[in-house]
């Protein structure tokens, strides 16, 4: 059972407070988004974490793995975040990065991930439009040129086949094998449709699955796929953005993808660049290496 920082987080403090009440009060919510939360945090890990008894929550024996677990990883959150050197405030530090992948990594990430930036503030640069040059920081599939400092892997994507859990209910699993012959697809279309993901979902439409709808926005995309529209091909760890998606299978046609992290221009003698890095590798590399188990 993995399951992301944040869910964690959820699990300890109730572990801790045995309330939904003294939960909410630790994680600053209310005892409603607490519950709510609990039910999609047992639904991402398949099994029960904790029973009702007097008022009170009890851990089951999965619960109380996922909080030993949680333990570790706080603990380990804390060390880093120790060991982080301290720079200076500034102008931010400007990362190209894909919009799909800054979805998911903040999903999973934010609250840790703004801690041990400390006084360093990003900024997400995930439009097309504006230039690479523009960037202090760039996360990429393409492996860019050296210039001063070789570019570090940051970790592998790849992607798989994903449907709604009401979806699945209606219409069955499909078979990769088959092309989803009888099935409905969301397809991509603009830039998107020349990625992997998008020229298998139109090989598929033209091998007897069915277009329900076709978009360029990323987030209509993932909304349409969780919403029932039809199947589509997402990154993995697009679970933990929406726990109602189901990852129907694979794709080995499509090879993962090496995401690589450079430096640009003058930013690699930043401190405040460097600790970017740190933080990048540390909470983004973390939820790479947990997206491909």
């Amino acid at each position: 059972m993995v399951l992301p920082w944040e869910q964690l987080r959820l699990v300890l403090a109730l572990a801790r407070h045995g309330t939904l009440s003294g939960a909410a009060r630790a994680l600053g919510t209310s005892p409603d988004a607490v519950e709510a939360d609990l039910k999609r945090v047992e639904r991402a890990a398949g099994t029960t974490l904790f029973v009702r008894e007097a008022g009170r929550v009890m851990l089951t024996d999965a619960g109380r793995s996922a909080a030993r677990t949680g333990e570790r990883l706080g603990e380990e959150m804390h060390r880093v975040d120790r060991v982080l050197p301290r720079v200076p405030s500034g102008p931010p530090v400007r990362v190209r990065v894909d919009e799909a992948l800054a979805a998911r990594w903040l999903e999973t990430a934010a609250a840790d991930m703004a801690r041990m930036l400390g006084p360093v503030t990003l900024e997400l640069v995930t439009g097309r439009a504006s230039r690479r040059q523009d960037a202090d920081l760039e996360i990429s599939s393409h492996k860019p040129a050296a210039h001063g400092e070789p570019p570090r892997p940051l970790g592998v994507t790849a992607d798989a086949l994903f449907a709604s859990e009401a979806y699945l209910l209606d219409h069955g699993r499909p078979s990769i094998s088959g092309r989803l012959e009888g099935h409905r697809v969301v397809l991509l279309g603009g830039a998107l449709a020349r990625t992997d993901a998008g020229r298998w979902l139109l090989e598929a439409s033209r091998n007897g699955a069915r277009v329900a709808l076709r978009t360029d926005s990323f987030p209509v995309f993932l909304s349409a796929v969780h919403a029932g529209v039809g199947l589509g091909v997402l990154p993995r760890g697009s679970e933990e953005l929406a726990p109602e998606l189901v990852r129907v299978g694979d794709l080995p046609e499509l090879p993962p993808r090496v995401l690589w992290l450079a430096f640009r221009g003058a930013a690699r003698t930043s401190q405040r660049a460097r600790r970017a890095v740190q933080v990048l590798e540390q909470t983004l590399g973390a939820a790479l290496r947990r997206w491909e188990r």
